[in-house]
């Protein structure tokens, strides 16, 4: 704009100096300078995108007004014009402005081409044939400017898109290194443990001919761990692929005993209580039955293992307004402030101690809140007053569905 307007200055500084008076050179010089100045200041001020794309179909608006009222006035006086700065303007105003402040454009733009008509000594049946004439090219650059319009938005909307999977990629390639940095860094130990007891096996089996036998013993609970490694990267991933195809009603109380049950080796060898609260009516609600057991054993086995030796974990169902809610609450140190926002993504390791603690993958609340979403559940955290950790996966009804 700043160019367009420093550039008619001069062509009509040309203008003045060589004899010529336009009709509305008396308009004209004003606006460019007004137009020129607040486009400076508004571009110092980095106003909204909004506001800067009104100013400019103003300025388009205003000078294809003004150049069609020169153009006509002096064509109708005789005058040597050109239609030439109207194209560009009008070309201009096709591609720069949406279809419908097109559409306003040219029918101001209309109008002042009839007032002109109209007012010109010609005869009637002139009149009416530039007047039709006019009004189809401007139906026609209507619709082109909706054509132009719909072609950059989906090149727009392309170019999005775009983005949004390079965007995707580059989170997946975070991740992917993320994940081998964490994998490397949880087989190195018990792999170097392994190694290790082994080399000394074998160097005083000689002398200890049991050691190779109380080598192997000793090298299950590596195994153990890197098979729960191995197990986690699967749960993961089938949380984020795996077809769900047992999605139907179901009584939730059912699930939840089923829950408790697996959960209790591990409860006992901690000495943790699992407290259960059901009520006798059926919970019925929309899940797959798969996909809400390994939810309600992630939370479970969290609860369990960061709590202290001697606590207990309650799991609770009930029907609310927004569907069936299971709460699991347990008594471990809860979950630091900071961590909130990160609390459901991948690779969020947090240093508790309790039962069966130790390095992990952070997968755990990451696949509750896959399956979740998958299943159309909602999870989400809350701090007790009492402290703890307390999770609300909350399932749909038939009412909700």
């Amino acid at each position: 704009m700043e160019i367009a307007c420093i550039v008619g200055l001069f062509t009509r500084l040309i203008e003045m100096a060589s004899g010529f008076r336009s009709p509305s050179a008396g308009f004209e010089i004003p606006f460019l300078i007004l137009m020129l100045i607040a486009s400076e200041g508004l571009r110092r001020r980095n106003v909204s995108p909004w506001l800067a794309r009104g100013f400019v179909a103003v300025f388009l608006v205003v000078a294809l007004l003004g150049t069609q009222w020169s153009v006509a006035a002096m064509g109708a006086y005789g005058r040597l014009t050109s239609a030439y700065p109207l194209m560009l303007l009008s070309l201009a105003l096709l591609f720069v402005l949406p279809p419908r402040i097109v559409a306003v454009a040219l029918g101001l733009l209309y109008g002042v081409y009839c007032l002109i008509v109209l007012s010109t000594p010609t005869q009637a049946n002139e009149q009416t044939v530039a007047m039709v004439n006019t009004a189809i090219v401007s139906v026609i650059a209507v619709v082109a400017a909706a054509l132009i319009y719909a072609g950059r938005r989906s090149d727009h909307q392309q170019k999005l898109e775009i983005r949004k999977q390079n965007d995707a990629l580059l989170d997946r390639s975070i991740e992917l290194d993320s994940l081998m940095a964490i994998t490397v860094h949880d087989l190195r130990s018990p792999l170097h443990g392994m190694r290790n007891l082994f080399d000394l096996a074998v160097q005083r089996a000689p002398q200890e001919p049991d050691l190779p036998l109380v080598a192997v013993q000793a090298a299950i609970p590596s195994i153990d761990a890197m098979l729960a490694l191995a197990t986690r990267l699967m749960d993961a991933h089938a949380a984020e692929h795996r077809v769900l195809a047992d999605i139907g009603e179901h009584d939730v109380r059912g699930h939840v005993l089923a829950a408790v049950d697996r959960a209790g080796p591990l409860a006992q060898s901690g000495g943790i209580d699992i407290v259960v609260d059901l009520p006798n009516h059926p919970l019925i609600a929309f899940l797959d039955v798969n996909a809400l057991g390994q939810i309600l054993d992630n939370l479970l086995s969290n609860g369990v293992r960061f709590s202290p030796a001697g606590g207990a974990v309650t799991i609770s169902a009930g029907s609310e307004a927004a569907g069936v809610a299971i709460r699991i609450l347990d008594q471990g140190p809860g979950v630091a402030p900071a961590r909130l926002s990160a609390l459901f993504k991948k690779f969020q390791v947090e240093g508790h101690t309790g039962i069966g603690s130790g390095p992990g993958m952070g997968m755990g609340l990451f696949i509750v809140s896959t399956l979740a979403q998958r299943i159309a559940a909602n999870v989400r955290h809350e701090r007790p007053n009492d402290g703890g950790a307390c999770f609300i996966v909350t399932l749909a009804t038939r009412d909700r569905s």
